[in-house]
């Protein structure tokens, strides 16, 4: 295929999917543990909060949130190791990464990315994705090598006065990978 052609796809596929885009500057990394991370997602992430997305909707955020959003998972307890406890033991001082797998690295390094992909996302899309359980998927595209793609997935939980929007999960993917989890037409298009 000459060169003229495959830039020619290129542009008419970052025109139809953002998720092939040239993509944005990407932020700066976290490199501190999981403690330090603790306390900056406290000082720097949660101030922020709640967020506004591009639909208009708040979407809330907590400290016990940060359990889920580095996908922290207790060795012994499990599942049944609840977020406020994990949350009390960062809190005292307490906690002992040897008690936890291992944190996967692209979704402790790219979490303060998160305010970003909600408030200012190249698409937001109807959920596709076929094991996360939610509403949206927010995509943001960066100009980096590799996995390229910040994913946000959030749902709307509760009714009438209680009805409020948080995040369900949220990790680093490459382009082929996002596009399988927006469903339809988007949302909203940057």
């Amino acid at each position: 295929m000459g060169t003229q052609l495959k830039t020619q796809l290129a542009t008419q596929l970052a025109a139809a999917y953002p998720f092939f885009g040239p993509g944005r500057k990407r932020p700066d990394y976290n490199m501190l543990s999981v403690e330090d991370t603790y306390a900056k997602f406290k000082a720097e992430f949660l101030p922020l909060c709640p967020l506004t997305d591009k639909l208009g909707r708040t979407i809330k955020v907590e400290a016990t949130n940060f359990r889920k959003l580095i996908n922290l998972k207790h060795t012994i307890l499990g599942p049944s190791a609840r977020a406020w406890q994990i949350i009390e033991e960062l809190e005292k001082g307490t906690f002992s990464p040897t008690n936890y797998e291992p944190v996967e690295a692209d979704r402790i390094r790219t979490l303060f990315w998160i305010p970003e992909v909600l408030a200012e996302p190249d698409a937001i899309y109807k959920n596709n994705h076929k094991v996360v359980k939610a509403d949206e998927v927010f995509v943001c595209v960066y100009d980096k090598p590799g996995s390229k793609v910040k994913l946000v997935f959030t749902s709307t939980f509760g009714e009438g006065n209680n009805k409020r929007v948080e995040i369900v999960t949220s990790y680093l993917t490459d382009s082929k990978t996002a596009m399988y989890c927006a469903k339809g037409q988007p949302l909203y298009r940057k």
